[in-house]
């Protein structure tokens, strides 16, 4: 994944809480939504995250880079 694109997603999912809640129920669409350019091999990376986790568990994973 690009430092740059993954940075963003994080910082957005950190800081937005309807961000985090769109995750949830449609990764893909909330990535394609959120504006930031992901490649196919990016993408399947974040629709492997579990993101019905906690959010201090994601907060571990995706701040260590998923």
């Amino acid at each position: 994944m690009s430092r740059e694109a993954v940075e963003s997603l994080i910082d957005r999912w950190v800081n937005d809480p309807s961000f985090r809640v769109a995750l949830r129920a449609d990764p893909e669409g909330a990535v394609r939504r959120s504006g930031v350019e992901v490649d196919q091999e990016e993408l399947a990376a974040l629709l492997a995250v579990d993101w019905n986790v906690s959010d201090e568990e994601l907060h571990g994973r995706l701040s260590h880079g998923m």
